[in-house]
């Protein structure tokens, strides 16, 4: 939540994850493995000190770092997701090693400045995040949770115990790192679906002090922008930070309702077999799948069941003229029987059969399609719905 959308497609990797496979641009996911490769190794590069060094450490069945005069709160996260990766693995029947690292502000500026370290990833504070093991064991997994997520301007109003809702996120990031290990996560929206059925069987089973996350945004929330899964479906980090985190807790519920009567494995399999098609299907058939899985989800989920708020692109001439540095997005939605080739800046794209794409731009630029139409990106985010019925002649 900082240059808000600028930054989003940053921030959102944690509690606002993004994996490149959505997006066509400039969103695209980068790494952060670095950080487990400095957890793991005394140098991070020749000549290079390991700024883990800098951290005090904890040991246990997960390490954790932390910044100095954050004990006390790094040993209770320490605690809380041992607990949660047991419950895990027994659940599941899998084990997900594991580092921790609770940071400062000064502290994670130091894993996330590039300047300082050019491997470093930039996730604004005090956002959690997490990322699996890269290239194998040696390389272990972490999470990273912040020291004092009051920073966050507005936090109060997310909960009335910010601590307990950072113990939260927690076990919704490590969600990510078993969803990954059981090579679920394909998308952006259901990776985060995935690691919150992780958190709601834990919570459900474990933590009736949570249950309040469950049941849907605190009633402290504003009414948002986007009010339709299908939009954050479809922008994910693009809707806005606040935005963006009122649906992360609608998620929850969403989650909370399937795995709700259900074994955390029998659900797993349920989604897997669902989702087996690593092409990107327009949300009514994400919904219908759902809606298989639990019958009655769509009307317990009332108004976020609607379809995408986003207005419609319509096709333009092509001029090619940029008009500010204000970020913003189109959708483009291929519903014929052919792949489709998208053209932005010197990049292309082909975007499946029955499947979308986001792309990343600034007001007044445009994405050309292989049947000669043009798209320009408008102050707000809009969707471009093909085949077009406009005319394929309106620019060169």
């Amino acid at each position: 939540m900082i240059d808000l959308l600028s930054k989003l497609g940053r921030v959102t990797r944690a509690w606002l994850r993004m994996t490149g496979s959505m997006a066509f641009r400039i969103v695209a996911c980068c790494s952060i493995g670095v950080l487990a490769s400095l957890l793991s190794f005394p140098l991070a590069a020749s000549g290079e000190t390991n700024p883990a060094r800098l951290l005090a450490r904890a040991k246990g069945r997960v390490p954790v770092y932390y910044s100095p005069r954050f004990e006390a709160q790094a040993l209770k996260y320490q605690k809380t997701l041992i607990a949660c990766q047991r419950w895990y693995d027994r659940k599941v029947r899998k084990h997900v090693d594991f580092d921790l690292i609770v940071l400062n502000k000064e502290d994670w500026g130091m894993f996330t400045d590039k300047n300082m370290y050019p491997w470093g990833a930039e996730y604004p504070y005090p956002f959690p995040y997490s990322q699996p093991s890269v290239n194998g064991p040696s390389r272990r997994a972490f999470v990273v949770l912040p020291a004092h997520f009051e920073d966050l301007t507005d936090a109060s109003g997310f909960a009335d115990d910010l601590e307990l809702l950072v113990e939260n996120i927690s076990y919704h990031e490590l969600g990510h790192l078993y969803a990954k290990a059981m090579e679920m996560e394909t998308s952006e929206f259901l990776g985060e679906m995935y690691a919150d059925i992780f958190m709601a069987s834990f919570v459900r089973a474990r933590r009736r002090d949570m249950h309040v996350f469950l049941q849907g945004p605190p009633a402290k929330f504003q009414p948002q922008r986007y009010s339709s899964l299908a939009d954050f479906f479809y922008l994910y980090g693009d809707v806005g930070v606040t935005n963006n985190i009122w649906f992360q807790f609608q998620l929850y519920h969403l989650s909370d309702v399937l795995i709700r009567d259900k074994s955390l494995l029998t659900v797993i399999a349920e989604l897997k077999n669902a989702f087996r098609d690593s092409t990107l299907p327009p949300f009514n058939y994400v919904a219908a799948q759902l809606e298989a899985i639990h019958p009655g989800l769509g009307a317990e989920m009332g108004p976020l069941w609607q379809p995408t708020t986003l207005p419609d692109a319509r096709p333009n001439t092509c001029t090619g003229k940029a008009g500010s540095d204000k970020h913003s997005a189109l959708v483009v939605q291929n519903a014929s029987t052919k792949a489709v080739t998208l053209t932005f800046k010197a990049m292309s794209r082909s975007v499946a059969p029955n499947s979308w794409a986001r792309i990343g731009g600034h007001p007044g630029e445009q994405v050309r399609t292989d049947p000669g139409l043009c798209f320009v990106f408008q102050d707000e985010p809009a969707i471009v719905r093909l085949p077009s019925q406009q005319r394929a002649d309106l620019g060169p």
